[in-house]
């Protein structure tokens, strides 16, 4: 019912071979699936005979998914609009890598790995002591506690050049204060854009009515919140919509979930 909407919703037309692709089945399926949708949502679509495919009716509105974003429309292709992915590297860690760290994790082990940090200009081998995942939404860190540093820190998977041996590890995860402290923050439009501005960004980013968005995350993770929206002074506000700041620290050990 989800695909079918949103084919009606993004493509504006719909036929069996959209159900039959995605999901396998053989066209005489596909027919009582439309059947049912139309007994489900009436007024949402019809069949036109001349096109020989379905099509939204005007007063279509999807009941079983909420459009929210318009990824959800890149991946289907259509030949009335054109969408373009903006090209990227990936940013990938190596599966030996992955591995690695997984088992280490798993089974209470440090690990020794070659690491690129971008404070030495050459990789350096060091013990690591891993103890979970962390994204900052555009890469994927390991939070561990360094033997060579001798406190816990924040290592990108894809700069972990190669693992070499392992061992038990009597480092307790409980002691990274900051991975278990939890802050709320909040975002707000940027106050030296216009009133006009600062309503749209907040619109954008869903603040209304107040223009704010408190957001709760780990504490070891508000670095790359403010890199993210801490403007530099000086800085262009049009180049900065979003600032962001600390409400409220939480008492460490508090359990909740990563945003």
């Amino acid at each position: 019912m989800e695909h079918i909407e949103r084919c009606l919703f993004w493509k504006g037309e719909l036929q069996r071979a959209d159900l039959v692709d995605k999901f396998g089945v053989n066209p005489a399926q596909a027919a009582t699936d439309f059947r049912d949708y139309m007994l489900a949502a009436p007024g949402n679509m019809d069949y036109n005979k001349s096109r020989k495919r379905y099509l939204p009716l005007p007063a279509f509105l999807p009941k079983f998914f909420h459009p929210e974003s318009i990824d959800e429309f890149v991946g289907m292709a259509s030949s009335a609009i054109e969408a373009e992915h903006w090209p990227l590297p990936h940013r990938l860690a190596s599966s030996e890598t992955l591995q690695a760290v997984v088992k280490a994790i798993r089974c209470r082990e440090a690990l020794e790995v070659r690491y690129q940090s971008m404070t030495d200009p050459k990789p350096s081998w060091r013990w690591l002591s891993p103890h979970a995942f962390a994204s900052d939404g555009d890469r994927w860190h390991v939070r561990a506690f360094c033997h060579k540093r001798i406190e816990f820190r924040d290592f990108v998977l894809g700069r972990i050049i190669e693992t070499r041996k392992s061992k038990p590890t009597d480092v307790v995860p409980t002691k990274d204060a900051d991975w278990h402290t939890f802050v709320t923050v909040v975002l707000k439009p940027n106050p030296r854009l216009s009133m006009d501005q600062q309503a749209a960004i907040a619109f954008e980013h869903q603040m209304l009515p107040d223009y704010e968005l408190k957001l709760r995350l780990r504490k070891s993770m508000l670095f790359y919140l403010n890199a993210k929206f801490s403007p530099q002074p000086n800085a262009v506000a049009a180049a900065h919509q979003v600032v962001v700041r600390i409400v409220q620290t939480e008492e460490e050990g508090i359990a909740g979930t990563m945003v």
